[in-house]
């Protein structure tokens, strides 16, 4: 399945990558953006709960609109990671989240947005259709750092995303073994007939690193690299990845992969 944004399609070719940001000052995610903008990534993340003054309103959206003034031929795409899904760990409500959130979304420098899919439960439907009334890409995410879940419940979260109009649903977990790694490769499969959703599906850690670079196959249509520092374990390199990806790249008209 394909969606469209601005100029780039995810779901045709091979996956949109995908950088993040990881500064903690304005400095180093100012310098970190102008490495980003000059790299061979699509998407460009800012991980706005690693920015040291997150907590100030007026210093974050000063920053968004230098970093959109920074990566004019790139998507950005604004994450808030909470603790409990791998981001730092800090003091920060429910409340504060939606107040940086929609601040971010007035400021009209963002086109994507990633929300958990627990805190969007929490925040509710209002909450979701405020991105799509500013025509935000939504990214409803799952991560869990220490297994990879049962299928059912992989299915049922999509299947939830799905229901909160998600436009891309990304699955990000950990595995214990191979048979992990393989199990999450397969989901897509599994939901061709169940959840009509773009997926980003990503196996952690050096031992989920096929499931990076595996896109085409297993229909996943983003992946995340690296610029210096990565913000999940496994990520690539981007410029590795850019080769990798390229050499890996399936020429089919789309049947084969039905059959």
């Amino acid at each position: 399945m394909e969606f469209k944004l601005k100029e780039t399609i995810f779901g045709a070719g091979r996956p949109k990558i995908c950088v993040p940001l990881t500064g903690k000052t304005a400095e180093d995610i100012t310098q970190q953006a102008k490495a980003a903008e000059a790299s061979l990534a699509d998407v460009v993340e800012w991980r706005v709960d690693l920015f040291d003054q997150v907590t100030d309103l007026a210093q974050v959206l000063n920053l968004l609109s230098h970093l959109k003034t920074i990566l004019r031929d790139k998507l950005l795409l604004f994450t808030f990671r909470t603790e409990k899904e791998g981001g730092k760990p800090q003091e920060f409500t429910l409340k504060q989240y939606r107040e940086l959130y929609e601040a971010a979304a007035a400021s009209g420098a963002l086109d994507l947005v990633d929300i958990e899919l627990e805190v969007a439960e929490y925040l509710g439907r209002k909450f979701i259709q405020l991105f799509k009334e500013q025509q935000i890409a939504i990214i409803l995410s799952h991560h869990n750092f220490e297994k990879t879940p049962a299928d059912g419940e992989l299915v049922l979260k999509l299947s939830i995303m799905k229901q909160f109009h998600a436009d891309l649903g990304k699955i990000a977990v950990m595995p214990n073994s191979l048979k992990d790694v393989l199990r999450l490769m397969n989901i897509s499969s599994k939901l061709r007939e169940l959840v009509d959703l773009p997926l980003v599906l990503i196996s952690m850690g050096d031992l989920g690193k096929p499931s990076r670079i595996s896109g085409e196959l297993i229909q996943s249509v983003m992946t995340f690299g690296s610029l210096a520092e990565a913000s999940a374990p496994g990520q690539i390199p981007v410029d590795q990845l850019v080769t990798i990806l390229d050499a890996m790249h399936i020429e089919t008209n789309g049947s084969e992969r039905n059959e």
